[in-house]
């Protein structure tokens, strides 16, 4: 009978060892867990009643993240749009201070005056079609393409290019003040796409983006319930006015325009065109300097914010790196002196007492 008892008594001590062993691994593999994240593994059963607190606080803290990693994107964008549109200015300014010494009369600048201006062209077409993580900053609401296309790439569709378009038109030049106003009613058709061939339209020579101007703006949510209406087309019409202007003088060597009334016409034009696009392109400039601000401000506050949530959180949510380890340490010990008494206690015997 004793025998029977002392068997007994070994077994319930084995399977004490071993939920002992059990809790103490699973204590350590929590512990462990503490040590890797900084974070309570269990922190809603340690919290109680404040685990509705804490759930929202931490979700304010998520979505207060996530808006600044957007608004720093967006920043990003501005950023990019502000230099490009500086970059276009600067381009049309340099055509435009040329074109106008040579207002009047051609001077001896006026031959390179076509040469510049398709130079221009060519800078503010790659300015314009930048992107940004896939995204075309100029095209509008269809960015998955770029704004505008080459001067002299025709249009798939229509086999058209801008360059064929204009020369369509001006040909070798006005011979006299009539036929350049007949040109130049007809390159206004052009830009402002009320020409009568649908080929021979902005909308299908230049620009490749959504052909709205205005009407489906891109926006941001950069705060709760707050949005911020952003960037440029390059269909706008300081753009529209840049681009006429510089189509006028490369399309055309104004130097070669004998008719002194029609030279004049003509390089007035140009010259309205680019100053009308380089005023209305320094307004929007600043419109988008107004709104570049407005996100700074929202961001410095978010980051702020950012700060101040997650040093709340942490007093509820995170461990004491030290105390976890050491609390890890105990546990580590505590496990191999439970393994090494099992071990021992397995091989316990009755036939090493006979």
């Amino acid at each position: 009978m004793p025998l029977i008892r002392n068997s007994l008594s070994t077994l319930q001590m084995s399977i004490i060892s071993r939920r002992s062993v059990d809790r103490t691994t699973a204590e350590l593999q929590r512990t462990s867990d503490e040590v890797a994240t900084g974070r309570k593994s269990d922190v809603y059963a340690d919290m109680g009643a404040k685990s509705a607190f804490v759930l929202a606080l931490e979700d304010r803290a998520t979505t207060n993240s996530n808006y600044v990693t957007s608004n720093k994107l967006l920043g990003s964008k501005l950023d990019m749009i502000a230099s490009s549109a500086s970059t276009a200015r600067g381009a049309a300014q340099e055509v435009l201070g040329l074109a106008v010494g040579n207002l009047e009369q051609p001077g001896a600048a006026a031959a390179t005056l076509q040469q510049s201006a398709r130079a221009a062209l060519d800078t503010i077409m790659t300015s314009l079609n930048i992107s940004l993580d896939g995204e075309h900053l100029f095209s509008g609401v269809a960015s998955d393409k770029p704004a505008l296309r080459g001067y002299d790439v025709a249009n798939g569709a229509t086999g058209l290019s801008a360059k064929d378009v204009l020369a369509g038109i001006v040909g070798g030049g006005p011979a006299d003040a009539t036929q350049a106003a007949a040109m130049l009613s007809q390159i206004d058709s052009v830009f402002d796409d009320s020409n009568a061939d649908p080929a021979k339209r902005f909308s299908s020579t230049f620009f490749k983006g959504d052909a709205t101007s205005g009407a489906a703006r891109k926006s941001a949510l950069i705060g709760d319930g707050e949005t911020l209406d952003y960037g440029m087309q390059a269909n706008d019409p300081e753009f529209h006015n840049i681009i006429k202007g510089l189509a006028l003088f490369a399309s055309t060597d104004v130097s070669k325009i004998t008719d002194r009334d029609a030279y004049k016409s003509w390089v007035a034009a140009g010259v309205k065109a680019l100053s009308d696009g380089v005023e209305g392109l320094r307004n929007s400039e600043t419109a988008l300097g107004a709104k570049q601000k407005r996100l700074d401000i929202k961001l410095t506050q978010q980051q702020s914010m950012d700060a101040v949530l997650n040093s709340r959180l942490s007093d509820y949510v995170s461990v004491d790196p030290y105390e976890a380890a050491t609390r890890m340490t105990a546990l580590q010990t505590q496990l191999n002196a439970s393994y090494s008494v099992a071990a021992q206690m397995s091989k316990l015997s009755i036939l090493n007492y006979l």
